[in-house]
């Protein structure tokens, strides 16, 4: 029996970092100070059968007069034959760190899913050993601090693995190097009156893929459009926008165009996404960017 796929964790890449907060890092929970939903897809090299897509779920808010913020989140992953969907709570305790919050976040939950089989004719079909459903549990953990004009975040999202014994049963296993982690940055500076710049930065790691460096800057204009660009060291450019239709509704696009490897075969991936926040105060109604 092969170790089903959903096992061995991976960094996922993540193009529009603003939308995918509480996927990347479990103390990102209540960090806008009002109850917020958002939606992303991505798209990964359009064209090619079988490519991964990603849909994510999530729902966090501040719990009123306490330190503490709760998240839902919802993560469905599909990859050739995997079919994967993730089900986590989030908990962030928020801690009053000079002109911050420090918050210190937990995860917990499980991954279900299966291999869909390919059926050859003549009731053949391939990797017919690995359709069984799976439900696997998993943990993960972070780091956030942010102000009106700084964020810097360490998570690791996941921190189980699971392999397959020589009877076909699936163990889960701890290891510090297989670890996925996430380390991001940036920073709002304003250069004139209605204009600010959003440098940002995104370090992903791990054993498999290695080190991807991903940096770039964004001009926000009244803080409620945003255009920007960034450059990834697996090679891709990748052109993002975000617009404000209300103070409570945000929309998010992100193209990637890539260069090296799979990328000069198809270059295309699309992220899409939105944001509803349920309420906002004046301080509130420019939510840090993750």
């Amino acid at each position: 029996m092969a170790l089903p796929a959903a096992a061995q964790e991976k960094a996922i890449l993540y193009s529009h970092y603003g939308f995918n907060g509480l996927a990347m890092n479990p103390a990102y929970s209540g960090s806008l100070e009002m109850l917020s939903i958002g939606l992303s897809h991505r798209s990964q090299w359009i064209g090619f059968e079988g490519a991964p897509a990603y849909n994510i779920v999530s729902l966090h808010t501040p719990l009123r007069n306490t330190k503490m913020g709760l998240g839902i989140l919802v993560m469905n992953e599909s990859m050739g034959l995997r079919k994967n969907t993730g089900f986590y709570l989030n908990y962030a305790h928020r801690l009053e760190l000079g002109p911050g919050k420090l918050a210190l976040g937990l995860k917990a939950g499980v991954s279900a899913g299966s291999y869909e089989q390919i059926d050859l004719g003549n009731d053949d079909y391939i990797f017919n050993e690995n359709t069984d459903d799976y439900l696997l549990p998993n943990f993960g953990f972070g780091l956030y601090y942010y102000t009106n004009s700084f964020y810097a975040g360490l998570s690791v999202p996941m921190i189980l693995g699971y392999e397959a014994n020589v009877a076909g049963e699936v163990i889960p296993y701890h290891d510090f190097s297989k670890y996925a982690y996430y380390l991001t940055a940036g920073i709002k500076a304003r250069i004139a009156d209605n204009w600010k710049i959003h440098p940002a930065a995104l370090l992903e790691y791990d054993k498999g893929s290695g080190l991807i460096a991903d940096g770039g800057i964004s001009l926000l204009y009244k803080d409620i459009l945003r255009v920007g660009a960034s450059y990834r060291s697996k090679g891709a450019l990748i052109m993002i926008m975000d617009y404000k239709i209300t103070y409570q509704l945000k929309v998010g696009f992100a193209y990637d165009y890539g260069f090296k490897g799979i990328n000069e075969y198809n270059r295309s991936s699309v992220e899409v996404a939105i944001e509803y926040n349920f309420g906002y105060r004046i301080k509130a109604s420019n939510p840090t960017i993750f």
